[in-house]
């Protein structure tokens, strides 16, 4: 695109002419989503990320200007923080991720505590959340011998565990809040 054509080209999509987005897209897209797989190493991503850029580019053509910059420049901008925000969320959420089960590794509910009272509450919980509770703290078996036992992925069996603590937890505070009241 030579600059009187990107300059009509911009006039075209500020007044929401037919076709200007799609002669955008295929203007641009192949560059962005090369830019992309390049930074994501992944097929799938790369083309998510490349929608996402192109809807942040198109609710955003009002701020465009030409006096800062080139269009490429500008789309290219969007698109690289598109995806640096997508790898910032996987990282985060990858370290909350593996914390999150590390500590789900410590977590036991005592054996001593395990009297009728405990059982009775454990009763309460869904058979898909009992059944896991049940192995890891009454027949001892670590959570990947559970999830071997049971046939399930590890992080299945490990978030259906944090879940049956979470109700387990809700079932005291609301027994001991109802004593409390008393």
């Amino acid at each position: 695109m030579t600059l009187p054509n990107e300059e009509h080209f911009l006039r075209s999509l500020r007044d929401n002419e037919p076709n200007s987005f799609t002669t955008l897209y295929n203007a641009y897209a192949p560059a962005l989503y090369g830019i992309l797989l390049r930074m994501v190493n992944d097929r799938e991503l790369a083309a998510d990320l490349l929608q996402d850029a192109f809807l942040k580019i198109w609710s955003k053509r009002q701020d465009y200007d030409p006096g800062q910059g080139r269009l490429f420049t500008w789309l290219l901008t969007i698109t690289r923080n598109t995806a640096i925000d997508e790898l910032r969320l996987q990282k985060s959420r990858a370290k909350a991720s593996s914390y999150r089960y590390d500590r789900l590794e410590k977590a036991e509910l005592p054996s001593e505590v395990a009297s009728r009272a405990t059982a009775s509450v454990v009763d309460q919980l869904e058979a898909k959340y009992r059944v896991v509770v049940e192995m890891h703290c009454q027949d001892e078996y670590s959570l990947p011998e559970v999830a071997d036992r049971l046939k399930l992925p590890l992080g299945t069996v490990k978030t259906r565990y944090r879940k049956a603590l979470q109700l387990l937890k809700s079932y005291f505070s609301q027994d001991i809040y109802h004593y409390q009241l008393r």
